[in-house]
């Protein structure tokens, strides 16, 4: 709890831990590369697909880096009117649909890596928190006073920061707070919009912080695009990208979650009596959830429906 509390994290697994932080360098006397760099320091089933998840996962976060420098320049632009930075940022949309859709492209080879069977049962299992469904067993943190106030879900794809400032970059209005078009299907209000403000509890402190830069900004990017119709063309092809990757991550859930959810452990397996037994309860529990507690279909449809909403007309 104190060294939670000293890194403003939840004291709990958290994608930072299992993505984030789980590496060490090939070679010691060379930069820091993706190439010089070894994931999955720490693995609990010690399967392939647990290190391979986790390699990708990382892959992606290190492709992302290049929408934080572009949210960088923008907001050092000296102005956004005049035409030299009319100009500026429609290039720097151009770079954040590009980097969107390499985010893309590294998710979908993610499905070579990993196999989805020993994902589901080898690897995902060990990820499911106190806080991972109504019928999750409750932990007990020993000398902690009201444990049922701390967040103990597992590790979430929600948890990177990365994609929450693209989100929060381009004003993805994930809690249908804004009237926007198309209006909200009924399976988009049922899920919960409280979801990604909840999952950046479990980011390290100086994340949430520069999350919480973004969403203060003086001039946010939405209304700069609103006042500037030169611009929305660029704005709507990066919003265009980021539903590609939402239906696309619907999909790879699907494959991994959804789907293996109707299937048997491998008898390989070595906790293979456990896992049978959490079948037994996911059956009666219904729809398969996200190591988060939410119904993952659900959860996600929303997420890409709420990216769509944040299209601009361009007429």
């Amino acid at each position: 709890m104190t060294v939670s509390a000293a890194l403003e994290i939840a004291p709990v697994l958290t994608f930072a831990d299992t993505v984030l932080w789980n590496w060490t360098l090939v070679d010691p006397k060379l930069p820091v590369t993706f190439e010089n760099m070894r994931f999955g320091r720490i693995l609990f089933s010690g399967a392939d697909a647990e290190r391979n998840f986790y390699h990708g996962s990382a892959r992606t976060e290190l492709i992302g880096v290049e929408a934080l420098h572009i949210i960088h320049e923008y907001h050092n632009l000296p102005n956004v009117t005049d035409l030299s930075s009319v100009c500026k940022i429609n290039r720097l949309l151009e770079r954040l649909a590009a980097t969107i859709r390499d985010i893309s492209s590294s998710i979908q080879a993610m499905r070579e890596e990993v196999d989805p069977l020993m994902f589901y049962w080898e690897a995902r299992p060990w990820w499911n928190g106190s806080g991972s469904g109504p019928d999750a067993p409750v932990w007990i943190y020993e000398g902690v006073g009201d444990t049922s106030k701390l967040d103990l879900s597992g590790p979430s794809a929600g948890q990177s920061s990365v994609m929450h400032a693209i989100d929060l970059f381009l004003d993805i209005d994930h809690k249908l707070q804004q009237r926007r078009y198309p209006a909200p299907s009924q399976q988009n209000k049922k899920a919960d919009h409280g979801f990604m403000e909840r999952m950046r509890r479990y980011m390290p402190g100086g994340h949430r912080k520069y999350l919480e830069w973004i969403s203060r900004s003086p001039r946010p990017l939405r209304s700069v695009v609103q006042d500037t119709p030169v611009i929305r063309e660029h704005y709507n092809s990066a919003i265009a990208a980021l539903k590609k990757l939402r239906d696309l991550h619907i999909r790879v859930a699907c494959l991994y979650v959804v789907t293996m959810s109707h299937t048997r452990p491998p008898p390989t397996c070595p906790l293979a009596a456990v896992l049978r037994r959490m079948e037994r309860e996911a059956e009666r529990q219904g729809p398969a959830t996200g190591t988060g507690g939410n119904e993952l279909s659900v959860l996600l449809k929303a997420g890409r429906d709420a990216t769509t909403r944040a299209v601009l007309k361009t007429n």
